[in-house]
């Protein structure tokens, strides 16, 4: 199987796959006068993956740039305890040519963004 499949489509494996997790604090998390943390977390174990592919083709850039167009995307992906589906977005992609070809097919491209649980 593969490692993220977005809106049933399966995704090529990436070169790198980061998964920190984060919490969410309301607006009334602060510091006083004290410098003490006043803390209200109203969320945690938000998943965002860090993702990364090198040297691709243009055909599964396609298919990668394709996948992330929808606003909000279902998002299969591997954990330590196996795989689970989180509704995500996808922010700023970052895609540059590394390997330049008069056959369009034989360009190579890295993409690098990540996937943030709604």
């Amino acid at each position: 199987m593969a490692m993220i499949i977005i809106d049933g489509v399966a995704l090529p494996s990436p070169s790198k796959y980061g998964l920190p997790d984060s919490d969410l604090d309301s607006e009334n998390t602060n510091r006083n006068e004290e410098g003490v943390l006043q803390r209200d977390r109203i969320r945690q174990g938000l998943y965002k993956i860090e993702l990364e592919w090198k040297a691709i083709t243009s055909a599964d850039l396609h298919t990668i740039r394709a996948a992330i167009v929808p606003e909000a995307v279902q998002v299969k992906h591997i954990t330590e305890t196996g795989y689970v589906t989180k509704t995500m977005y996808a922010g700023d992609r970052k895609v540059e040519m590394v390997k330049y070809n008069p056959d369009y097919n034989k360009i190579h491209w890295d993409i690098s963004f990540n996937l943030t649980e709604y």
